[in-house]
């Protein structure tokens, strides 16, 4: 389908919606993850690394950023060669686009990507194989919708049921914590305004 986010690229991060919606995300990340300084965190559809750079910037993670998306991944390269951030790795594609061996994880954080995944259990599977027992997952997703949300712009699940995707990582390896509404994303679609919640599911590799 080429690169659905080629032409959103440039200007990802202007929008004020999707912004109060990272800001949301990272305060979470942030409370499921209070040492993050020093940890390996893995940024799972980083898109231009919003979140990531500030883990690392400003917080001290060792950050390893994974996009599909070359357009945002030019963003994202370009972004931390001006940041000046130190030590950061960056891949193109999807798990399989990481170095063999793999490097050492300690932590995975994954920010409204996972409705854009063919096989949700195969990649939570993948996040596994990454990190060592005790180490931690942090995403954000959709919860169900009924497709108003990305209009007729592609996407592999119109969001998921919550409980239902819990059950999925736990199935992988994980003690899954229950997942809880964080945010209400409000967006203009075909009709008008509408309200999506945004979920959390944190867990911890066993």
């Amino acid at each position: 389908m080429g690169d659905y986010f080629a032409k959103a690229a440039a200007t990802w991060d202007e929008n004020p919606v999707r912004a109060t919606m990272s800001q949301a995300f990272y305060e979470r990340v942030l409370a499921e993850l209070p040492d993050i300084a020093g940890k390996t965190v893995l940024e799972f559809g980083c898109g231009t690394g919003s979140l990531g750079l500030r883990l690392g910037l400003d917080h001290g993670a060792r950050m390893i950023f994974l996009d599909a998306s070359p357009a945002m991944f030019a963003v994202l390269r370009q972004r931390i060669s001006e940041s000046g951030i130190r030590d950061a790795r960056t891949f193109l594609g999807d798990l399989s686009a990481l170095p063999k061996p793999t490097p050492a994880v300690d932590a995975i954080v994954s920010g409204m990507a996972m409705h854009h995944v063919a096989d949700v259990p195969g990649v939570f599977r993948g996040f596994r194989r990454l990190l060592p027992p005790g180490g931690r997952i942090v995403l954000s997703d959709l919860v169900t919708e009924d497709g108003s949300f990305h209009g007729d712009a592609p996407a592999e699940h119109n969001g998921f049921d919550p409980d239902a995707l819990a059950a999925d990582l736990t199935a992988s390896g994980f003690d899954a914590a229950a997942p809880r509404v964080f945010h209400v994303l409000r967006r203009s679609v075909a009709g008008g305004e509408r309200d999506f919640p945004i979920f959390l599911l944190a867990g911890r590799a066993i």
